[in-house]
């Protein structure tokens, strides 16, 4: 949603989850050269970056398998700015539920690609993934994630906001407003409200029905709540042994 409504025809173009990112994630795990990574990182991202006007902004929305390499990326592009988008835990956990098999093979699987990263930093042998449920490696994966957030934002505050997809559905229009100014584009605020991307599904495209997201999270709490309840719980413990926060700082809205 945030990265299409911040596409704006001589203001900004977005991208989202190129696949040269992508690619650029399995070259490294394949063992390319440090130094030979870096340069090739660099010409990505300035072809990547290239607006179609001389003033346009280009915004990109990487996957999550990127994460790993995020902040050797913002230190290439030293005036680059980011906003890190998470969903809290509960709610991650309930998606993950809701959505079925292959959501909880897709957490594995990413799971998997952070420990080849050695992006996983939670005092668990390999071994424990082992005997861990599909929500259990879900909420790894979120907390390596929520791990490395604070990280970049602990070490770059000025150029980097957190915003959560609570606050985003909340109120999209003004967090789009705020993404903008974060990222100084210059497009149309009053134009906001009417973007198609705050009205359909990201993924499908098709129109949001009044109160969907809400209905969606209320069928997966009466379904999968008490499984979750004990992950959230055993998640924080880990989280708060970890010095993990489960709210990052630095939001771009207020919550």
């Amino acid at each position: 949603m945030l990265v299409q409504a911040l596409d704006q025809p001589g203001a900004a173009t977005s991208l989202s989850e190129p696949v040269l990112l992508n690619d650029m994630v399995g070259w490294r795990r394949r063992g390319a050269d440090p130094r030979d990574h870096g340069r090739v990182m660099s010409d990505a991202l300035a072809l990547l970056g290239r607006g179609f006007g001389p003033d346009e902004a280009v915004v990109i929305k990487p996957s999550n398998i990127f994460n790993p390499l995020a902040r050797g990326a913002l230190m290439l592009r030293p005036d680059a700015r980011a906003i890190l988008l998470y969903a809290p835990l509960r709610d991650f956990l309930l998606s993950v539920a809701r959505k079925g098999l292959w959501c909880r093979l897709w957490c594995r699987e990413l799971l998997e690609g952070y420990l080849a990263d050695g992006f996983v930093q939670l005092g668990f042998e390999p071994r424990d993934y082992f005997r861990q449920s599909d929500l259990q490696v879900a909420a790894v994966g979120w907390l390596a994630q929520q791990q490395a957030f604070a990280a970049l934002l602990a070490w770059a505050p000025d150029r980097i906001a957190a915003l959560d997809s609570e606050t985003l559905t909340r109120d999209p229009a003004a967090a789009v407003a705020a993404a903008m100014d974060h990222y100084a584009i210059a497009g149309d605020r009053a134009a906001i409200p009417a973007h198609p991307a705050l009205t359909r599904n990201s993924k499908s495209g098709e129109p949001f029905a009044p109160g969907e997201r809400q209905d969606d999270l209320a069928a997966a709490e009466a379904a999968y709540g008490d499984e979750v309840e004990k992950i959230v719980g055993w998640a924080a413990a880990v989280a708060d042994g970890a010095g993990i926060p489960l709210t990052l700082p630095h939001a771009l809205l207020p919550r």
